[in-house]
């Protein structure tokens, strides 16, 4: 993932959080956590973090033959973290 893409991908987060300057980050080897956000994301900015290449590590998809088994916006859920490999 490019720098360009985690950075964007945490701007449109941060929209979504009371408290924008918090600890809502977390990080193991590649892998870069951003925790969930207070209020739900609106559409394009859903479509756009996903577009970026940000999912939801722990929402089951996996067998959604319309999508391939990756990470689309109807599988989005509020209550989730986000995921980035860099």
């Amino acid at each position: 993932m490019k720098n360009s893409a985690v950075i964007e991908g945490l701007q449109i987060l941060e929209k979504y959080r009371d408290k924008p300057d918090g600890y809502d980050l977390g990080a193991e080897h590649d892998v870069l956590y951003a925790y969930r956000t207070d209020r739900p994301v609106e559409q394009p900015d859903l479509d756009r973090l996903i577009e970026l290449g940000w999912f939801q590590e722990e929402v089951d998809y996996g067998d959604d033959d319309e999508t391939g088994g990756e990470f689309a916006a109807k599988h989005y859920d509020p209550e989730e973290s986000w995921t980035a490999y860099v």
